[in-house]
């Protein structure tokens, strides 16, 4: 599809689980010694992998929010936030990582989890002190505190081959440990003995042996923390040589041959991993690559946006298809001058695609639940193979209504859960009932003043709403839901399937 769809987008699918993400953290290595330089300490990554893969030359940790240490560095990468813990390894990450998050949401079990390390205080990466997650949710650690990456290597073969992990996070401790040593001959030869680890895992991967292959598998290179700027022996502080790490992807929904230096940071490896898995990382406070304005290379025929009285319009255009599944429409709201940094893309929705076609096609959806304020969309178009990409980002304002409204549900039909919007153009109150189809009321929903403006309220049809709803558990079938506002009447039918 990338050589001949117009329409050209990048992430994930509900149904992409498939997927697989290794995520190599070489400890304490040095930008200018890695993809700051010109490869002489990392030829295969720079000569070999880099061609194909997607690098970020300008990734860093906040120091000081970010510590540039071992444990803070590996648990900021499986958190997506900073973590200033202890760095002796007595300090478990202080909110969920990325093995938490799939268990809990998706069930997974405990061995599609595994940190491999060379530092034994790793340990801590398998879960974290955060309430309601923890070792319930936790992964599996394998590892030593020998420093040596050759025998790390041959602990996460073991583990892929007898395992096959879905997340593999590796730390190669050996750099760190000649850096350390202060002696440079032996640092340099470190990153040379790293750089030919992770060029050989890299051909494991494309072999596809033990189940991994660059279709199914997503490869991160990076690093904890970088070296004092002046003296490689050291770390630790806000320098430059310490907080500017490096990162390259390669593989599964990565564009190959691409340099990107846009600012992005140490903490968004952890929802990257989330939309690349299909998780949400709700205390994540990192953003996803994904996120990006121009994350990856797009093109588009055409990607618009109208506000309309009952909501926003979205509209597009293809010129050609090739293996096109079809459209997950995303939005974020925008709440701050920062625009979609920190904002979280939600999905609305899916428009089925053409397939394959040599001929313009139209498609467009309405977002009926868009309250007053601003808000980006974006597609993620998904091929029939299971890859996908993102388009462009868009951006709208909806301003106050101009007359009464009430919104068809959403989603429609519904289980349990949905959503239900109105529009009040002034002040004044506001009932919202549900009643079943012999007029019985089976749940107030609204029942006072509002404010004029766009609202709007969940459903429940196991336990009424999140404004006080009283529903007991309802059975299948179709319901009402009528409003009465200043004079305003107003009823819709809805749809409720178990």
């Amino acid at each position: 599809m990338k050589e001949k769809i117009i329409l050209v987008i990048l992430l994930f699918a509900a149904h992409l689980y498939s997927q697989n993400v290794i995520v190599v953290v070489i400890d304490g290595a040095r930008y200018t010694e890695t993809f700051g330089g010109t490869g002489t300490y990392i030829p295969h990554l720079y000569n070999d992998l880099k061609p194909s893969g997607y690098l970020y030359t300008n990734f860093r940790i906040d120091y000081p929010s970010g510590p540039t240490k071992t444990c803070p560095g590996h648990a900021a990468i499986e958190t997506g936030t900073w973590q200033p813990i202890s760095n002796d390894g007595s300090d478990r990450p202080t909110d969920p990582t990325v093995f938490e998050y799939i268990r809990e949401e998706n069930g997974n079990p405990q061995s599609d989890c595994y940190a491999v390390t060379g530092k034994d205080k790793l340990d801590i990466l398998t879960y974290s002190d955060f309430s309601g997650y923890g070792s319930s949710y936790g992964g599996t650690w394998m590892g030593d505190n020998n420093k040596d990456d050759a025998l790390t290597y041959s602990k996460v073969i073991s583990v892929m081959q007898n395992y096959s992990p879905k997340i593999l996070v590796i730390n190669f401790a050996e750099v760190d440990a000649a850096g350390h040593s202060g002696n440079e001959n032996s640092y340099h030869n470190a990153l040379l003995n790293a750089d030919n680890l992770v060029y050989q895992l890299w051909q494991t991967i494309q072999d596809g042996t033990y189940g991994y292959s660059p279709e199914n598998t997503t490869l991160f290179i990076t690093n904890d923390h970088g070296r004092h700027t002046t003296d490689f022996s050291g770390h630790g502080d806000g320098c430059e040589g310490c907080t500017h790490i490096m990162l390259l992807a390669i593989g599964r929904n990565v564009t190959p041959g691409v340099v990107n230096s846009d600012l992005h940071y140490q903490i968004d490896l952890a929802p990257t991993i989330g939309d690349l898995l299909g998780f949400s990382t709700p205390q994540a406070v990192g953003t996803s690559l994904y996120n990006d304005i121009n994350p990856l290379p797009v093109e588009l025929s055409s990607f618009s946006a109208f506000v309309l009285d009952n909501g926003v319009k979205l509209s597009w255009r293809t010129e050609t298809e090739m293996n096109n599944y079809g459209f997950e429409i995303q939005r974020a709201q925008i709440n701050s001058r920062s625009e979609i940094r920190n904002s979280k893309f939600e999905k609305l929705g899916f428009v089925k695609g053409n397939g394959n076609s040599n001929s313009p096609k139209e498609y467009s959806f309405v977002d009926n639940n868009a309250t007053e304020g601003k808000y980006a969309y974006r597609l993620k178009q998904i091929d029939t193979d299971d890859k996908f990409e993102y388009s462009k980002v868009i951006k709208v304002k909806i301003g106050s209504p101009v007359k009464f409204g009430l919104n068809q549900n959403y989603p429609h039909p519904f289980n349990p859960v949905t959503k239900i919007g109105y529009f009040l153009p002034q002040p004044g109150n506001v009932k919202l009932s549900i009643y079943n189809l012999l007029g019985e009321k089976v749940t107030k929903l609204v029942n006072g003043v509002k404010e004029s403006g766009v609202h709007t309220i969940n459903f429940s049809a196991v336990g009424g709403s999140a404004s006080g709803g009283t529903a007991f558990r309802l059975e299948s079938g179709v319901y009402i839901y009528k409003i009465e506002a200043n004079g305003f009447i107003q009823s819709k039918k809805m749809t409720l399937i178990k």
